[in-house]
């Protein structure tokens, strides 16, 4: 498996984790902006006792940190 294969490995596992959270926590917070050039989408939800920030871009979850 070379290293983009891996990228694209982590990224499918990391949208569909942010989908599973998405529907099995409690939004808090979903707001979306975007120019010509790109879309974001941030989200907050709460799930086993702590809020999570979902970031993505372009429809695409790059990002979850725990608050």
């Amino acid at each position: 498996m070379n290293y983009a294969d891996k990228m694209e490995q982590e990224a499918r596992l990391m949208g569909r984790l942010a989908s599973w959270m998405e529907q099995h926590g409690q939004i808090l917070y979903d707001r979306q902006q975007s120019n010509a050039y790109t879309g974001v989408r941030i989200r907050e939800i709460a799930w086993r006792g702590h809020t999570y920030r979902i970031i993505d871009v372009d429809g695409m979850t790059c990002r979850i940190e725990r608050q």
